[in-house]
């Protein structure tokens, strides 16, 4: 991929506000405030990856499914933006966006939002605001996490914020658009923010890091606000690296960082209900950083499961493996220039597998895979905005 010139870019046009500044776009991916899973599939075949800045949220979107040409940088600005956000898909095919906002008379000066694309390429909805479930004055704990939206199959929405030492505290909104008090969820030992999990029969739940491992929580039924206790891992992980992906029927890979060496580690619960204390299995890719991007894909007629990450020299690095084939191990390969912030993974409308990074100018570069070479090839970037 050829690198681009040091100078200041500014990009594009953005939905009626200003013009977005590269930098501003590299610097907010660098400081950790763009999540796992930025690049998504919509129902109209048009892949769209997002990102944040100073003012708010940036969008780009495919012209059309497959294309190499891309709209965007779209921005969309948010008073009061604190830079952070996470994003989940619902079985519609809408994007859900949580994040945090600045506002005088909040508990701690913060509340949390929440916003939606019902479209591919069309506008957020507004952005409304679900509240703070923790008092204010309590400087003894530490800021609340991040805030993480999940969407079930009954077409409700879940809202969770963290707080270490505090807990895990959530509003519910049904289909009808009722929304529900904060409840409690306890789990006041959770470090960082829950991980969004998808379980069997449209239900969703979430892990619940702590120091020493996760506790993994879930519905008994798409729709329900409760949460229940689903099973405990318990390893070592580095603080905000987990990721997981359905790898068969009803069964969960969950995958983190081993402090040791920042290496990815695999591992399939016991059963549910289980304490599980082995079976963890290094995956290699020491030195990275952050949750790996995981997909399942077919490789040379294999179900294979792809891994992401950004690798010790900041540059996007790829491996794959038959799936729950973690015993044969997975081998790093670079597939790119140096990024910033976390390179993200999905496959596009005609099922390849399409690698995203922000590039140290800010400007989004995109590769996918070549389907006519064998094993794990790709074709070549295209910086697309």
């Amino acid at each position: 991929m050829a690198r681009r010139g040091r100078a200041e870019t500014v990009r594009g046009a953005t939905s009626g506000a200003t013009a977005v500044q590269g930098s501003a776009i590299a610097a907010a991916a660098d400081a950790g405030h763009a999540p796992a899973g930025w690049l998504r599939l919509g129902r109209d075949g048009r892949l769209t990856a997002y990102a944040s800045c100073a003012e708010g949220l940036v969008r780009w979107t495919e012209s059309a499914p497959g294309s190499d040409v891309w709209h965007g940088p779209d921005l969309f600005p948010v008073e009061g933006w604190t830079g952070r956000y996470t994003l989940a898909q619902d079985h519609n095919g809408f994007v859900w966006f949580a994040a945090g906002r600045r506002r005088d008379g909040a508990p701690d000066g913060r509340d949390f939002i929440l916003a939606a694309q019902y479209q591919s390429g069309r506008p957020l909805s507004g952005w409304r605001a679900v509240g703070n479930p923790f008092p204010a004055g309590d400087e003894s704990a530490p800021a609340p996490g991040a805030p993480v939206v999940l969407a079930d199959a009954a077409g409700s929405l879940h809202y969770f914020v963290t707080r270490f030492g505090v807990g895990v505290r959530a509003r519910s909104q049904r289909a009808d658009g009722a929304w529900g008090d904060w409840s409690d969820h306890q789990l006041r030992w959770v470090r960082g923010a829950v991980v969004p999990l998808g379980l069997p029969q449209g239900r969703v739940g979430f892990l619940a890091p702590f120091r020493g491992g996760a506790v993994q929580m879930g519905q008994e039924k798409p729709g329900g606000s409760g949460f229940g206790w689903l099973g405990r891992m318990e390893a070592d992980a580095v603080e905000e690296t987990y990721s997981s992906c359905e790898t068969s029927p009803g069964t969960l890979t969950h995958f983190w960082r081993d402090p040791v060496d920042g290496g990815v580690v695999a591992c399939r619960p016991q059963g549910v209900g289980a304490v599980t204390k082995s079976g963890f299995v290094s995956m290699g890719g020491a030195g990275g950083v952050g949750p790996v991007g995981v997909v399942r894909a077919p490789v040379n007629g294999y179900d294979c499961t792809v891994l992401l990450q950004r690798g010790a020299g900041g540059h996007p690095e790829i491996a794959a493996y038959p799936t729950e084939g973690e015993q044969y191990g997975a081998w790093w390969a670079p597939v790119g220039d140096r990024c910033a912030g976390l390179p993200a993974i999905a496959l596009d409308a005609r099922g390849r597998v399409t690698i995203a990074m922000i590039d140290t100018d800010g400007g989004l570069c995109v590769v996918r895979r070549d389907p006519t070479a064998e094993g794990l090839a790709f074709g070549s970037w295209r910086c697309v905005g």
